[in-house]
């Protein structure tokens, strides 16, 4: 009876501690679910906010090499070498080292980063950077510049866009005379300072005397500048007027300089007009001389016009003459950025 007892009392003990044992495996197998659930989850927490950072990242990197690209003249002269090494290929107009408040980039320097865009790009963003860089005029006559037009997969959302408004100076143009009569605003005859056109005081040579838009009397409007054989050798000569199309019939022009008077007048015509072998003929043999350009308008306001006589550099396609590059012209400039 004693040893029923005893068998009794060890089976219910052996009982126990099974069960026990039990207990604390279901108890260590739930901890470990639940450490490896929380593992996980923070697993994931972490890659977002890795991915985040990583995004704000190249938002601020695409930012910043906007920033030097757009308000930066760049490393000193970069513009004129193929050396890429160390090179910051800023964009800007050089303004004496000061900020370019008005955004205004040149077109060489433009062109310089398009020619060597990955090895000075290289040079302001990170190792597996990928960009594209385009400039678009809000005038739709101008088309684009695509300075690099690399596109990301499709499978890339994390792509960093940055658009900057900017004006582009297209071509190195010096605008040699403009004589605004759309804007009325001929005081004199000359419009230059104390100078008189010098049709106006000789003798059996009609005067030239200036529009009355008020009363709408015909009139001439006469501006000289200066020209050298220097200019001759480096420069082309245009003339140009805007609109291209005047509706004024009666307009004409002529060329002269104060000793060699001339009378012949001729009409304009719709594209920029190549006048370098006129400026030569009057220069001639003299090294400079003050070139007198004289444009006679019917005094209609509605029909008025404006002239320019402008230099650009020599061997200039005419195509590239255009009244839209004589003036600044307002652009959008879109970076993107991508890693790859």
């Amino acid at each position: 009876m004693l040893k029923e007892d005893s068998n009794i009392k060890k089976f219910f003990k052996d009982i126990n501690g099974m069960i026990f044992s039990i207990d604390v495996m279901m108890a260590l197998i739930l901890i470990t679910i639940i450490i490896g659930m929380s593992a996980n989850a923070l697993d994931i927490v972490n890659f977002k906010i890795t991915d985040y950072s990583a995004g704000k990242s190249l938002d601020r990197i695409a930012i910043e090499a906007t920033e030097i690209l757009i308000n930066t003249p760049g490393s000193s002269n970069w513009e004129e070498s193929n050396n890429t090494l160390f090179v910051t290929p800023g964009l800007a107009e050089d303004n004496n080292d000061s900020k370019n408040s008005t955004n205004t980039l040149n077109i060489n320097k433009i062109s310089q980063l398009k020619n060597n865009y990955y090895p000075l790009m290289s040079n302001m963003l990170p190792r597996g950077g990928h960009s594209s860089l385009i400039i678009y005029p809000t005038d739709s006559t101008i088309g684009p510049i695509e300075i690099n037009n690399e596109t990301p997969i499709q499978s890339k959302s994390d792509i960093a866009v940055v658009n900057r408004s900017v004006l582009i100076k297209f071509n190195e143009f010096k605008i040699l005379a403009c004589i605004y009569c759309a804007n009325h605003t001929n005081t004199d005859h000359s419009e230059n300072s104390s100078e008189q056109c010098p049709h106006y005081n000789l003798k059996n040579i009609k005067k030239h005397i200036k529009p009355d838009y008020n009363n709408k009397t015909p009139g001439w409007s006469c501006k000289y500048f200066k020209v050298t054989q220097e200019d001759l050798n480096t420069t082309d000569f245009y003339l140009m007027t805007e609109p291209s199309f005047s509706t004024d019939i009666s307009a004409k022009w002529e060329l002269d300089r104060p000793d060699h008077i001339n009378e012949e007048l001729e009409n304009f015509k719709p594209s920029p007009q190549l006048i370098n072998d006129k400026i030569r003929n009057i220069l001639g043999e003299d090294q400079e001389a003050l070139v007198w350009i004289h444009v006679f308008s019917s005094g209609d306001a509605i029909d008025s016009f404006n002239t320019y006589v402008i230099g650009v550099p020599k061997g200039t396609s005419s195509e590239e003459v255009r009244i839209e590059y004589l003036n600044p012209q307002p652009c959008f400039f879109v970076l993107k950025l991508w890693m790859e």
